[in-house]
């Protein structure tokens, strides 16, 4: 009867705490954040946090720090994008699902792996016309392949970006609780050809809120707490050309004519490049002045990613392998630090990302992200992979922010996330009001029960009598 009653106290308590309640507003929201432009930057600046962003056309990368104490400075640079291969293969190292440099999609090492094997075995039968006419077709597609085939890297840096209006964030009451604006790739150089459909496809949505928030996502559902002194990002990208899909009529060709490649089926995936660095605050002007040399300047000498202190102050990039982040947790963390101390400054990132299969008509779902990293001098690289996702679109929630102890982490406001490759600027839904029944008090009352239930057993085990918790002992 108790374990039964503890079971019906929280069913009857899970509606109240499964969703939050919505109040009136409160228009008298305090308001510190400011954005200041400075040359070719943006500066936002709260009590708590500082972060700059360039406003010229450059690539997204962001510079922040702790406002008490600007003498410890935090970099995030996006590379670019890398496709890398993502099936077993003898000439391709363990673990598919990570970003490894011998993966990257190279044409000439699809070729090695597949089509040189077929060419040499074609050859050795020379002898037989059917042989002969196979290698003529197949040497004809190794060609076709080359010409269709983009390379796997693709430097954002190459490309203009546009800064978009950067927009309040308001209630309905008109109380502003942050600030929301995007970058977007909107033009590739002739020079990089292949990569003209990156064009209006690839965005990073930013939004930085004063108070704390709890966002959700209008297509899956899936919720998120963003803390004041944090700024939460989506990096979006839309209708991704896959080299595997560029060639797959030539493979349908090949197999029509009796020759099998056998090449897997969307066995590819996409990595973000993300570079991590920490500067002091004499080279501050120095980043921003020649942002792309940041690294050259970075102090970092550890970083912990998850339960791992690293060493970042050798270059590992052509000795040794990016290593997996290989853990469960729903958020991964990577945090700046010194040799004995943690510094405050983060990078994280959501360990699922949203995949629309076919953006005009809404299906959505969410899919596992893989990482993997290496020490690159005094900054660590690190590879975000993504799975294969066709000529859908995928979002994916990273954030930037300075572990502050004083920081109010009870969410405020209920938000709802912009959502496409067109959307910016996120819609409150309304003020956040804790239950009254909450998941700690369900806890105590089921522990009360239990407790009660364990010294009835108690007592009628030594008196070998039954309780009556009314009238006493029978």
């Amino acid at each position: 009867m108790a374990t039964f009653l503890a079971i019906l106290m929280v069913s009857l308590a899970a509606p109240l705490v499964a969703l939050p309640t919505l109040a009136s507003e409160d228009s008298n929201e305090s308001d510190n954040l400011e954005i200041i432009p400075e040359n070719n930057w943006f500066k936002l600046e709260t009590d708590i946090i500082t972060v700059l962003f360039p406003r010229a056309g450059q690539k997204p990368m962001f510079i922040w720090w702790y406002t008490g104490k600007p003498d410890q400075i935090y970099v995030v640079k996006y590379q670019g994008l890398i496709e890398y291969f993502a099936f077993d293969h003898p000439l391709l190292p363990p673990k598919p699902e990570y970003y490894n440099r011998m993966r990257e999609a190279l044409n000439e090492r699809f070729q090695e792996m597949y089509m040189k094997p077929l060419e040499e075995d074609y050859m050795m039968h020379m002898e037989q016309e059917m042989y002969r006419l196979r290698l003529m077709i197949l040497q004809q597609i190794m060609i076709q392949i080359g010409a269709s085939w983009h390379r796997p890297y693709f430097p954002f840096n190459a490309a203009n970006w546009s800064l978009s209006e950067v927009r309040n964030i308001t209630t309905d009451s008109g109380a502003i609780i942050g600030v929301s604006f995007a970058f977007k790739l909107v033009e590739v150089p002739d020079w990089m050809p292949g990569f003209q459909f990156a064009e209006n496809n690839i965005m990073i949505r930013v939004r930085f809120y004063n108070t704390t928030v709890e966002e959700t996502d209008p297509d899956t559902g899936y919720k998120f707490r963003v803390n004041e002194g944090e700024m939460k990002m989506d990096f979006v990208v839309n209708k991704w050309v896959w080299n595997i899909d560029s060639i797959k009529a030539l493979l349908d060709y090949l197999r029509d004519q009796g020759i099998d490649v056998n090449v897997p089926q969307g066995k590819t995936r996409l990595a973000l490049w993300v570079n991590l660095a920490s500067i002091n605050i004499t080279k501050l002007l120095t980043a921003e002045e020649e942002p792309e040399e940041i690294e050259y300047s970075s102090t970092a000498t550890h970083m912990d990613v998850e339960d791992m202190h690293e060493d970042i102050r050798p270059n590992m990039t052509l000795t040794s392998d990016e290593k997996p982040i290989e853990t469960s947790r729903p958020v991964i963390k990577l945090g700046f630090a010194n040799e004995t101390t943690i510094l405050g400054g983060f990078f994280r990132f959501v360990s699922s990302a949203k995949v629309k299969d076919f953006p005009e008509a809404g299906n959505s779902h969410m899919v596992p992200v893989k990482a993997a990293y290496i020490s690159a001098g005094h900054h660590l690289r690190l590879f975000i992979g993504y799975p294969y996702f066709g000529s859908g679109s995928l979002e994916h929630d990273p954030s930037i922010g300075v572990d502050v102890p004083s920081v109010d982490t009870t969410p405020q406001y209920v938000v709802q996330t912009p959502s496409g490759i067109d959307q910016i600027t996120p819609t409150v839904i309304g003020k956040y009001v804790l239950p009254l029944f909450t998941i700690e008090l369900a806890a105590v009352l089921v522990g009360a029960v239990s407790i009660v239930a364990i010294l009835i057993y108690a007592i009628k085990w030594k008196r070998k009598t039954p309780i009556n918790m009314v009238g006493g002992a029978s």
